[in-house]
C-alpha cells in the first residue's frame, strides 16, 4: 500500500495538477491573509486551511501554507481503525507534491494522495524540522465511502482538571456524513490517585449541550455525587448512526474544601536546645499535594525563611534558637484547589545563665573558699573555664571585686601584677552573660602580713650592707690614691750645686739610697 502511495506522489496527474493550479490561485489571497496573521503570533508556523472531518471520496488534496523552509517536509497517512483495533500506518512520504513563494520565507504547499482503494477513518500529519523539535500539523480526514465514524479532536485541557466550583468542558468532534448531526457523551469514572483505578468504573451522566461540532458537559462534583479525590474520567461519544468515537481520558481533581492544617512543637525551650516543630496537613483524599512556605520570626524582629539545615523535611524543621524572647513559627498552605490556609505556633525561649568556674595554679576555687597561695610572687586567678551557651561564650563580660570595689575588668586573668593582696582580702568573680544574667564566685585571699614585713626588712638590710660596701670601696679607693700621691712627689728630682744627684729607689725597702758622682 505504501509503495501505491508513493507512486502515486511521484506520478503526474494532468487533470489534477491544472485543478491544483487553479486551486491554489482562488485561495492565495486567502492564504497570504491567514499566514500573515500567523507570523504576527509567531516566527515560525504550518497551517493546513482544510478542516477536520473532510472527506475525499477517493484521493487526498490538501493545501496549506508554511514558514518553515517545506523541502524537508514529511507526512504520514494513519487509520485510526474502528476504536477496537489499533492504529495503522497506511503510508507516509516526503516533500509536498507542489510548492510556490509567495514572499520572503513564505510558500504556499500542495499536498496529494492518491489512493482510490482505501476506505478509512485516517489521521494525516505533515512535518516540517524546525531546530531541535519539528513543527506537525494534523487533521482527520474521511477516506472512501465506508469504515467512517465519529472522532473526538485534541482537547484544549490541561491533563489535569481541577475541579473547584462547577464548570463547562467543550469537546469539539466531527462526524462523517451531511445528515450526522447530534451526538451523547457516554463516560465512566474512577478514584484513581496515581493514576491507575484502584475500583470498578462506573458510569456517570452529566448534563450536556451540543452545538455546531463542539458538545459542551458540566463538572459540578455535587451532581455528580463525588466526594473531594483524584478521579479518571473516561468519555466518548456516540453519533446519530450510533456510530462510537475514539476514547479519551481526563484526570480529574475534585477539590472543594481547604485543607485541615495544624502545627506542633513545645511551647518552652532554654536557648540554643533543640525545638522540632512538625505540620499536619491533611486534605480529605488520597493523593493530595500541597505547597507550603514557611516563615521565622525570631525576637529581635527579624523575619526570614528556615534555612537548609533546619528543614528536617518539607513538613518540619529542626530549630536551635539562640536569642531569649518569644519566636513565631508561620505557616502557609495552598492546595491544588487554590485553597489558601495559615496557622502558627510560638514559642518561648528562656535564657541561660553562665556557670563561673575558676581556679587558683590550677586548683579550682569554690563560693566560700580561703586561699593562701603558695608562691605569693608569682599566682594566677582563671576564669576562663566560665561556661555558657556556645552563641553566648563570645560574650561573657568578667569584672573583678576587690573588698566590694570593681579592681579589674573585661579579663577572666586575675594576677599578682593587677593588685597587690596585704592580709585578708575579699574578692568577688562575676561573670555576665548578653542577657544580664550573672554567676558569681565568692571567695578570701589571705598573704601573712609578717612574712611581707620580715621579706621587707630583709630588703632594706640588704640595701644597707651593700650602701656601706659600696661606700667602704669607694673610702678605700681614695686612700690608695692619696697614698700614690705622696710617694710621686718625693721622686720628683733636686738640683743644686752643680752636683748631678741620682735617686734610686728600692721597691723591696723603703729606705733609699743616693748615690752622688761628681
Amino acid at each position: 500500500m505504501s509503495n501505491s502511495i508513493a507512486s502515486a506522489i511521484m506520478g503526474e496527474s494532468r487533470s489534477i495538477a491544472t485543478y491544483s493550479v487553479c486551486l491554489l490561485f482562488c485561495i492565495s489571497a486567502l492564504a497570504m491573509t491567514v499566514s500573515a496573521h500567523h507570523l504576527e503570533e509567531e516566527t515560525y508556523n504550518l497551517v493546513i486551511l482544510q478542516g477536520d472531518g473532510t472527506h475525499f471520496p477517493e484521493d487526498i488534496l490538501l493545501t496549506g501554507t508554511t514558514t518553515l523552509a517545506p523541502s524537508e517536509a514529511t507526512w504520514e497517512l494513519w487509520n485510526v481503525g474502528d476504536g477496537i483495533s489499533g492504529w495503522n500506518l497506511e503510508g507516509s512520504g516526503s516533500h509536498f507534491s507542489d510548492v510556490v513563494p509567495v514572499s520572503e520565507n513564505m510558500w504556499n504547499w500542495t499536498l496529494e494522495i492518491n489512493d482510490t482503494e482505501m476506505d478509512c477513518t485516517c489521521l494525516l500529519t505533515i512535518s516540517i524540522p524546525n531546530g531541535l523539535e519539528p513543527m506537525t500539523k494534523s487533521i482527520i480526514v474521511y477516506l472512501g465511502v465506508s469504515e467512517h465514524r465519529p472522532m473526538i479532536l485534541d482537547l484544549q485541557y490541561a491533563t489535569t482538571i481541577v475541579v473547584d466550583q462547577p464548570i463547562s468542558i467543550e469537546i469539539e468532534y466531527v462526524t462523517p456524513g451531511i445528515n450526522n448531526s447530534g451526538v451523547t457523551v457516554f463516560s465512566s469514572i474512577c478514584e484513581a490517585p496515581h493514576g491507575v483505578c484502584f475500583e470498578e468504573s462506573h458510569s456517570l451522566t452529566f448534563n450536556q449541550s451540543d452545538e455546531d461540532g463542539t458538545v459542551t458537559i458540566i463538572l459540578d462534583s455535587v451532581e455528580m455525587g463525588i466526594e473531594d479525590g483524584i478521579f479518571q474520567l473516561e468519555f466518548y461519544i456516540t453519533d446519530a448512526l450510533l456510530l462510537n468515537s475514539n476514547a479519551e481520558t481526563l484526570e480529574i481533581v475534585i477539590d472543594t474544601h481547604a485543607p485541615i492544617v495544624n502545627l506542633s512543637g513545645v511551647e518552652q525551650v532554654i536557648e540554643s536546645q533543640n525545638i522540632f516543630i512538625s505540620a499536619f496537613i491533611d486534605d480529605g483524599y488520597s493523593g493530595s499535594s500541597e505547597n507550603i512556605v514557611w516563615t521565622i520570626h525570631s525576637p529581635d524582629g527579624k523575619v526570614r525563611s528556615p534555612t537548609n539545615e533546619e528543614f528536617q523535611d518539607e513538613y518540619s524543621l529542626n530549630l536551635i534558637p539562640v536569642l531569649s524572647g518569644e519566636w513565631t513559627i508561620d505557616l502557609l498552605v495552598r492546595d491544588i484547589g487554590g485553597h489558601f490556609v495559615t496557622t502558627s505556633h510560638s514559642f518561648s525561649v528562656s535564657n541561660r545563665a553562665p556557670q563561673a568556674h575558676l581556679t587558683l595554679d590550677g586548683f579550682e576555687v569554690y563560693n566560700g573558699s580561703s586561699l593562701t597561695p603558695a608562691n605569693t610572687d608569682n599566682w594566677v586567678l582563671d576564669g576562663s573555664g566560665s561556661t555558657d551557651t556556645l552563641d553566648d561564650m563570645q560574650t561573657l563580660q568578667y569584672v573583678w571585686y576587690i573588698d566590694g570595689n570593681a579592681r579589674v575588668s573585661g579579663t577572666p586573668i586575675f594576677t599578682q601584677a593587677d593588685y597587690s593582696f596585704s592580709g585578708y582580702e575579699e574578692v568577688i568573680l562575676v561573670v555576665t552573660d548578653d542577657d544580664g544574667e550573672e554567676s558569681r564566685i565568692n571567695f578570701t585571699v589571705f598573704i601573712e602580713e609578717e612574712y611581707r614585713a620580715s621579706k621587707d626588712s630583709l630588703i632594706l638590710i640588704g640595701i644597707i650592707v651593700l650602701t656601706i660596701f659600696i661606700t667602704g670601696l669607694l673610702v678605700t679607693r681614695n686612700v690608695i690614691a692619696r697614698s700614690r700621691g705622696s710617694a710621686s712627689s718625693k721622686d720628683i728630682p733636686k738640683w743644686g750645686g752643680g752636683k748631678n744627684v741620682e735617686v734610686v729607689q728600692n721597691d723591696e725597702s723603703p729606705d733609699s739610697s743616693v748615690e752622688e758622682g761628681i
